[in-house]
């Protein structure tokens, strides 16, 4: 049970690094990477439902997943603001 409380605060620490990524105004999102984020996002939920639901089930390994599933998300979000500040910086100091 100690290691299941652990993977469940490594969830919400997650959920709160990818809220702190999207609520920040200077950034924007491709559409298509939004919508691969809300897909990842609601199998997490999915999965967490099936945690709670299912008391007999591996739980482990399904949060296992779920953790995969919500460092996806939180990657893509990440990417995505490095590549752009990558891009700026390139676009001002070009390349000889």
């Amino acid at each position: 049970m100690k290691l299941e409380n652990e993977k469940a605060y490594r969830v919400k620490g997650l959920s709160q690094d990818i809220l702190e990524h999207l609520m920040e105004d200077n950034t924007s999102y491709n559409s298509e990477d939004l919508k691969h984020v809300i897909e990842m996002l609601a199998r997490t939920v999915l999965d967490l439902v099936t945690v709670y639901t299912d008391r007999e089930g591996d739980h482990d390994t399904v949060l296992k997943g779920t953790i995969s599933k919500m460092r996806i998300s939180y990657n893509v979000l990440q990417y995505k603001e490095i590549s752009k500040l990558v891009r700026k910086q390139d676009k001002y100091h070009p390349q000889p």
